[in-house]
């Protein structure tokens, strides 16, 4: 009967160690795969600080006036390139000016009712 005991708690030790075993291996790849994601996320913060540095620069106003400058030949409005309300009646209108005078109500009428007035969608 002291054998049979004595098998069955060696037995058992056996269990024991061979569980602690393998917690201790599990944890151990636990910790590893932790340290490479914290690796993996470290990386992606740097390359994501990297990518918002980077449209820093691209959204640069100053930078976009110089390429602008570069690339189109646009200027600021002068006077003479402008229409009064009255021209652009005449201009554009349906011939409702009568002598080039118009009551200022009815220029923006009729620059309304010409204005595309279409939805987005």
């Amino acid at each position: 009967m002291v054998r049979i005991t004595m098998i069955l708690l060696c037995l058992l030790l056996a269990g024991a160690a061979a569980g602690r075993y393998q917690a201790e291996v599990s944890v151990r790849e636990t910790r590893r795969e932790i340290q490479e994601l914290d690796r993996t996320k470290a990386d992606e913060l740097s390359q994501i600080q990297l990518l918002r540095a980077e449209i820093a620069y691209l959204e640069n106003p100053d930078r976009l006036a110089k390429i602008a400058a570069k690339v189109t030949d646009l200027e600021p409005l002068s006077g003479g390139q402008m229409m009064t309300a009255d021209q652009f009646v005449v201009a554009f209108g349906d011939g409702a000016a009568e002598s080039g005078q118009l009551a200022g109500g009815d220029v923006i009428l009729h620059a309304l009712a010409m204005a595309d007035m279409k939805t987005v969608e």
